[in-house]
């Protein structure tokens, strides 16, 4: 289609892409990308993509790769032609030296996997690292409810099987209470319609189906009297199968018609546990249930069924072929319940509540535990649903008593959501979240994942507690220095991982800094005890005066950058709170624009040219970016306030602790919203931490809580999972 030159420049040891530092680049296939390395800064630095970062556990990624001449040379550039079949996480890197790359991804659309679903369609967006739309739904394991065709013959406590394009019921009665309205019609469905074929040759009611639209079974269930005799479906007609053992009515079943499963009911005055199993031409009796029950619904398989709710107790049990194992309670106690899916996928919904309030809830299993979805459009009991065991995906509702016999049909379908409306920048609707690893290009769910993308763990305590200092670097490569203990500090200490180490001082005593760089390359700028303009200089060593003071004394500023020639300073005191923003190049200050909220005590992370400022006095969970030229206000955090901590950039971030009163909440930044993730052990605001490090790799050290001085650290560890939203198509 096109080829678009980006135009590669090297600052601060890192790969500078038209103009933005370690820029991250959403590619569209059917375009060639041109990363012209024609100027001088990029000798010895030539640029390649891998499937990780700097190639670590890959090789080189080649396909659709060109180079030409040297770079730092006119004329040199590396250019990758995109395809469809292009890997579609990529990071660009410098074969000779390691940290100075970012994300190179290829966007469209794809499909990922749910547990064994597929429909989560990626969608692109050029702001993003990953191609992902946003959305906040704790579960992606949805779905709706939607009219499908009447029976032909309306009626109660039916039963049937099969799929929702591809199900038969039969049995139940014609008016309620009324034995001898009991009729054997059968009807099969192509999701559309029903055509009634073949009738089974005794009319009954409660009894149980399973198996397909053309190899089903019908058992049991109650003329006048219960009866055990069984008839097997061909799709058209019927003929005799084998007895069950005990006589029941309103038990449940599962599996096919040589592979069948039947469990509980009600087997004269009282429920059963009794289960039998069936082979195609007799059932054999196996273990029971744990909990004896009736009105209980079930689905799945002759060798991983379950049992879902049911009189008289609400207990959801499994079955894996020879034993009953009991499992998490559903959300709502009831009987007569519809069913549908498997052990690790399914849904359960309606039934009643005795002595007879009637329900629409449904409620999703994924194997480990119940969520509310979609509630049916009617309420209803005394229905027939599909009960094969082939997901939850796709289930239907026939017929039933809401209170009065009816003929109407319900179809469940996943993903049908009601969705958010799109989110500017975004093309298609918003209903599910993922986890995304950009090493490997991998997707997993939040089912998978767990709530969190990340957790604290306790590190070792300080040297020197105190408030009011800053800090930079990672949890194992960290600097704090400076602060309150009081009296003012010049203190530094390093942090390597595992203990602090005191090194040299900072020339002058002060709290309330700014703060830039890394462990080897850092800056504090300003701070007090009396709103200051210099700055100092760290080498990893030692500190030095830096000969360029800001532009505007001040204290209580939050700053970041990759070194201590390449900086941001934002807000501060006085007036009382300051707007001003400042960039350092290495030689001077420059004033930029205004922040839109003055604030002072604030985080911030990110560069010269992509910057976050979060949180800060008095506008406690605002939030802005930085994007060179102009701050925009974000989304707030829900949670913030002076004197909190943050790491990472201004599109993958955290933002930690604080004061409003001391927390210690955390929030995850995505570069749209914010999400909270796990909280540190100890409150506390005023700390020294990392800020440029990343979201992966922080550490929050000493500060304090109500005055009270806290001496540990604690570190941030995050999952190799990134959170990302997608769309379901």
């Amino acid at each position: 289609m096109a080829t678009i030159t980006i135009t590669v420049t090297v600052a601060g040891g890192k790969f500078v892409l038209d103009g933005v530092s370690q820029a991250t680049y959403s590619a569209t296939p059917g375009n060639t990308y041109k990363f012209d390395q024609s100027d001088g800064t990029n000798g010895t630095h030539p640029l390649r993509f891998a499937t990780a970062a700097d190639a670590a556990g890959s090789t080189e990624y080649t396909t659709g790769v060109t180079t030409s001449g040297t770079p730092g040379s006119g004329g040199a550039y590396t250019q990758i032609e995109v395809t469809a079949t292009t890997v579609q996480a990529l990071h660009y890197y410098c074969s000779n030296h390691s940290g100075m790359g970012g994300l190179f991804n290829v966007g469209g659309t794809g499909t990922v996997q749910y547990q064994d679903r597929a429909g989560f369609a990626v969608q692109n967006r050029t702001s993003d690292p990953v191609p992902f739309a946003q959305a906040k739904i704790d579960d992606p394991y949805v779905g709706s409810w939607s009219a499908g065709g009447s029976l032909n013959t309306a009626r109660e406590w039916l039963f049937g099987s099969g799929t929702q394009t591809a199900g038969w019921v039969t049995g139940g009665r014609t008016t309620p209470g009324d034995n001898t309205g009991n009729t054997g019609a059968t009807e099969t469905y192509n999701g559309t319609s029903w055509s009634e074929t073949g009738d089974m040759s005794t009319g009954r009611n409660q009894g149980v189906a399973y198996g397909t639209n053309t190899a089903g079974v019908a058992s049991g269930g109650y003329t006048t009297t219960l009866v055990t005799t069984t008839e097997e479906f061909g799709g058209s007609s019927w003929t005799s199968g084998g007895a069950l053992n005990t006589a029941r009515r309103l038990f449940a079943g599962a599996g096919t018609q040589t592979a069948g499963v039947v469990y509980g009911g009600a087997a004269g005055p009282g429920a059963t546990a009794d289960t039998e199993t069936y082979d195609g031409s007799s059932y054999t009796e196996v273990n029971n249930l744990n909990t004896a029950r009736e009105s209980v619904g079930g689905s799945g398989t002759n060798t991983a069924a379950f049992a879902a709710g049911g009189g008289p107790p609400n207990v959801f049990e499994e079955w894996n072929g020879s034993t009953w194992t009991e499992k998490t309670e559903m959300n709502t106690d009831r009987d007569n319940v519809g069913a549908s899916g498997t052990t690790t996928d399914a849904v359960v919904w309606g039934g009643d509540i005795p002595p007879g309030t009637v329900q629409t809830l449904t409620e999703a299993w994924n194997g480990t535990s119940w969520t509310e979805v979609n509630d049916l459009a009617t309420a209803r009991r005394a229905f027939g649903t599909s009960n094969f065991g082939s997901t939850g995906k796709l289930a239907f509702s026939a017929g039933g008593t809401p209170p009065g016999v009816v003929a109407t049909t319900e179809e469940w379908a996943f993903g049908g959501i009601a969705p958010d409306a799109p989110a500017a920048g975004y093309s298609n609707a918003l209903v599910g979240q993922m986890y995304y690893n950009s090493s490997s290009g991998s997707f997993k769910t939040i089912k998978d994942g767990g709530a969190s993308i990340g957790t604290w763990a306790s590190g070792n305590n300080v040297n020197t507690s105190r408030r009011y200092l800053a800090g930079v670097g990672s949890k194992t490569a960290g600097l704090i220095f400076g602060g309150g203990e009081p009296p003012t500090s010049a203190k530094t200490e390093s942090y390597n991982g595992t203990s602090w180490s005191e090194v040299n001082d900072l020339n002058t005593a002060r709290i309330a800094m700014g703060s830039a760089g890394t462990s080897t390359s850092g800056l504090t700028a300003l701070g007090s005890p009396t709103p200051a303009a210099t700055v100092e200089d760290w080498n990893g060593t030692s500190w030095s005066v830096n000969p360029h003071n800001l532009n505007q004394a001040r204290q209580f500023p939050g700053g970041d950058g990759p070194s201590n020639d390449s900086a941001i300073i934002i807000g501060g005191e006085p007036s009382p709170s300051s707007a001003l923003t400042e960039i350092y190049n290495g030689s001077s200050w420059t004033e930029v624009a205004d922040l839109n909220d003055a604030r002072n005590q604030l985080a911030a992370v990110g560069t010269t040219t992509a910057a976050l400022a979060v949180g800060g006095s008095p506008n406690n969970q605002s939030a802005e970016l930085w994007n060179g030229s102009a701050w925009t206000e974000v989304a707030d955090l829900a949670n913030g306030g002076p004197g909190s901590g943050a790491s990472g950039d201004s599109a993958l971030a955290i933002a930690f602790a604080g004061q409003n009163p001391v927390i210690a909440t955390n929030e995850a930044w995505d570069g749209t919203s914010w999400t909270e993730v796990g909280d540190l052990a100890n409150a506390r605001n005023f700390f020294g931490s990392s800020n440029n490090s990343g979201n992966t790799s922080a550490f929050a050290a000493t500060g304090e809580n109500d005055s009270t001085l806290i001496n540990n650290t604690e570190e941030w560890t995050a999952a190799d999972f990134e959170i990302k939203t997608v769309t379901t198509s």
